[in-house]
């Protein structure tokens, strides 16, 4: 009989947090459509959503929703914006943000950190905790409504086991991240690379909502990928699905000669340098970056062209992508992505070496700094993965604390 009754207790527990994701994620929506979403009854959506109202994660919009069928009005559900918080921490060489979101995730409060280096991986990290304990302080968020902390960082990364494997633009190999955050902050931590961050927020709130097979280039110093097929991301043995660093692409001379990816789409191909100096030559190559980036509205001829070349090169591996793996989009992201020349280059060669309707519908620039997709990353997992639902306090219990 115990069985029986942890069988029900699970399967209600999953039936609540399926139905909170959906408001989360799609709301407002009728209790009819929500039942059909899931895929359980009327009234046991009718059940979950009055438990969701009476601790105050959801709220009734007030208004009705459109509904061309007879009968009943329908009254929409969305989610209470103040009944949780989601901590974010970004690290990549060009910037080192901590952020604060709410349950919409809407960003409520954000930090930006200056390091002179960023070799020190320890220093870093600790750095980081502690801007954002601050944050927390400095913010109106009550710190028993911090539901957990999402972590978007360049390179490889275990989420399993919460450790950095390799980050060459960091300097940083093989960091347990988790165990020296979550001892500071004293929140769950998830961790991912920033592609694959991103790829995640853009399931959940962005331009990839319903989509279950989904390829993002993250276009930085180094092109980084992250791959979604049939609703499931990609990791490898090695967690190193998406290192596509060493990719081979025409490099655009007339031999006909191929080279790594990075050296010709990437950030290090278009200033000209190397992927292999330490973190403040990766930190100083990320500013000069951004500096050919802002002056590609200016016209000059040796910065259109490297980025007109960098473009094109990433379309290469755009049809690579898309002969193996046949996604249903094609998401680029990244501060390379600010440039419309680098963009208007890989729309025009994709057309060239696929055709035009797939550039024209397939192809999707996605503008998410890492921060956001760092706390779209732990909302995403408080409700897929590890979210318990008790952890949130009822209104009473916040309104007396």
């Amino acid at each position: 009989m115990q069985s029986i009754s942890n069988f029900r207790h699970h399967q209600s527990e999953r039936n609540t947090k399926r139905v909170l994701s959906e408001i989360v994620l799609r709301g407002p929506l009728p209790r009819t459509e929500i039942a059909q979403r899931v895929g359980i009854t009327q009234a046991s959506v009718s059940r979950i959503t009055r438990y969701l109202l009476d601790v105050g994660l959801i709220q009734e919009t007030g208004q009705f929703l459109d509904d061309p069928k007879p009968g009943r009005r329908r009254v929409g559900i969305e989610i209470c914006p103040d009944s949780g918080y989601f901590a974010g921490i970004a690290i990549n060489a060009f910037r080192q943000d901590v952020a604060i979101s709410n349950m919409a995730n809407e960003t409520i409060a954000k930090r930006s950190i200056q390091f002179s280096e960023l070799e020190n991986a320890v220093n870093v990290l600790d750095t980081c905790a502690q801007a954002l304990v601050q944050l927390i302080e400095e913010s109106a968020v009550d710190r028993s409504q911090l539901v957990s902390c999402g972590v978007s960082i360049s390179g490889a990364v275990d989420p399993r086991q919460g450790r950095l494997r390799d980050s060459p633009t960091l300097g940083w190999k093989d960091v347990d991240l988790r165990a020296s955050l979550e001892s500071t902050l004293n929140l769950p931590v998830v961790i991912e690379s920033i592609p694959n961050a991103k790829n995640f927020a853009a399931r959940c709130f962005g331009p990839a909502k319903h989509i279950n097979n989904v390829v993002l280039f993250n276009c930085s110093l180094a092109i980084g990928s992250s791959v979604i097929a049939d609703g499931t991301l990609l990791r490898g043995s090695d967690s190193n699905v998406g290192l596509i660093e060493s990719l081979l692409i025409p490099d655009g001379d007339s031999t006909g000669s191929l080279a790594p990816l990075d050296s010709i789409a990437g950030g290090y191909g278009i200033i000209g340098d190397s992927a292999s100096s330490g973190s403040l030559a990766q930190f100083r190559m990320a500013q000069n970056l951004m500096d050919v980036i802002r002056r590609d509205s200016n016209q000059i001829t040796g910065t259109i062209r490297s980025l007109e070349e960098a473009g094109r090169g990433l379309a290469y591996a755009i049809m690579a992508a898309n002969s193996f793996l046949h996604p249903q989009m094609i998401l680029l992201s990244g501060p390379l992505t600010e440039s419309s020349i680098y963009r208007n280059a890989i729309c025009e060669e994709t057309a060239k070496l696929v055709d035009q309707q797939f550039a024209d519908s397939k192809l999707n620039f996605f503008a998410i700094s890492s921060h956001e997709a760092a706390h779209s990353l732990a909302i995403h997992h408080y409700l897929y993965e590890i979210g318990d639902l008790a952890n949130i306090p009822k209104v009473s219990e916040r309104a007396v604390a």
